[in-house]
């Protein structure tokens, strides 16, 4: 039996856990849109293109910023850029309870 540990350092550990946090948040948030969908649809009055829009906006963003951030981590390293998408995941987060105009322009355009 080997006595080398499995996490070699600090950082490579702080690293795997917040990617772990990130992937738990945005996964979990983004997977329950279908479970949920029923109620979207009668409390906001919205139908199954919106919110496959909404979707599918979200997926475009997840994969044009996908690189931006690869280029982030093979520069600084990757617990930096995660902690950094952490950081914008929950600005964004908090923030949408502040937005309206957004939801505004999203009805208005989409009738």
């Amino acid at each position: 039996m080997s006595s080398e540990r499995f996490i070699q350092n600090k950082t490579a550990l702080i690293t795997l856990i917040a990617a772990c946090a990130v992937v738990l948040i945005s996964l979990g948030v983004r997977q329950t849109f279908g479970l949920f969908f029923m109620d979207f649809k009668n409390e906001l009055d919205i139908s199954i293109t919106q919110s496959g829009l909404a979707i599918g906006i979200q997926m475009l963003m997840w994969g044009l910023t996908g690189p931006i951030f690869g280029a982030i981590a093979d520069k600084y390293g990757g617990h930096k850029a995660i902690c950094l998408a952490f950081v914008f995941y929950i600005l964004n987060f908090f923030s949408n309870r502040f937005r309206t105009f957004s939801w505004n322009w999203f009805r208005w355009n989409c009738y």
